[in-house]
């Protein structure tokens, strides 16, 4: 039991201290446009608003 409790938070502590390794290529993301529309309104006697949010992004990613 004591060892199984061991390797328990033996592998929390690996995987809190062991740096993230990721099968990914490098990428660059850059923000064309970020466009945000709002509308005011009123629904069953209380104040409402509507919001709607684009971002249009270009990711480049450097091969390998």
């Amino acid at each position: 039991m004591t060892r199984a409790v061991g390797r328990f938070f033996g592998h929390l502590w690996s995987a809190t201290t062991k740096p993230v390794q990721t099968e990914e290529p490098e990428s660059q993301t850059e923000v064309l446009n970020h466009q945000v529309d709002e509308i005011k309104g009123e629904l069953d006697h209380k104040k409402v608003i509507l919001r709607r949010t684009t971002i249009d992004e270009i990711e480049i990613r450097e091969d390998s």
